[in-house]
């Protein structure tokens, strides 16, 4: 997992497979890693009968397995979550509070929005690949449409944009504007399509107060767009 662990408990003759990240895990310290470096993907599906069975048989932790068997039929995914990151010494308290709060924002909300605000994390994190990927899901649900819809296509584009692949964030901003007519779309998706071309616009202070573009996001694609280049 390119980090060295000191783990307290055995390692598992056979892993756990994480099938979201195509990753084997072999032990609970490698476990509560995972959970503290990716909250934000963790999902109610995460509380499955495989995982409990693993960590009873492969972990050797019978104690563990029967108290998440009972969070797991009350649904209760924090406690869940929390019951594994307090098995060991692996998180501190204060990074078991953290996860508690990132998974507090999914309790009495939809499954798109969580969707929504799981996909909105993973961009302002900058793991473009996998914001775009939950993007993609979100505007595949029969629900998401309109207004809604737009704002994500825009999200989308941002994420794209921030892959350097400008051609298709300016497909995405343009839909998106078409959809939510927001001037912030509008003016994405003119900037976009300088990018793709590659032309390097120049800042319009005026304009940006008329659009409300953040100057820094100007610059950042601007140095991302020099770097590439090179």
């Amino acid at each position: 997992m390119g980090t060295l662990l000191l783990c307290s408990h055995g390692l598992a003759s056979a892993p756990y497979y994480l099938e979201s990240m195509a990753l084997n895990i072999y032990s609970i310290e490698e476990l509560c890693y995972y959970l503290k470096q990716n909250i934000d993907l963790v999902e109610p599906s995460f509380m499955e009968e495989e995982l409990i069975d693993w960590i009873r048989m492969e972990l050797k932790l019978p104690v563990l397995a029967g108290r998440l068997e009972k969070l797991k039929s009350e649904g209760l995914l924090f406690a869940f979550v929390s019951a594994i990151a307090e098995s060991c010494n692996y998180c501190t308290k204060e990074e078991i509070e953290q996860m508690r709060k990132a998974l507090t924002d999914f309790e009495n909300k939809s499954e798109i929005e969580c969707r929504k605000i799981r996909a909105d994390r993973l961009l302002s994190k900058k793991r473009y690949r996998l914001s775009i990927l939950e993007y993609k899901k979100l505007l595949a649900h029969p629900e998401v449409s309109g207004h809604l819809s737009g704002n994500i296509l825009h999200n989308l584009g941002t994420a794209y944009a921030g892959l350097f692949l400008f051609s298709e964030a300016f497909i995405c901003y343009k839909a998106a504007y078409q959809k939510n007519n927001h001037p912030i779309s509008q003016k994405h998706m003119q900037l976009a399509e300088q990018f793709s071309k590659g032309v390097i616009p120049q800042a319009d202070h005026r304009e940006q107060t008329k659009f409300q573009m953040p100057a820094d996001v100007l610059k950042e694609w601007k140095e991302a767009y020099i770097r590439s280049c090179k």
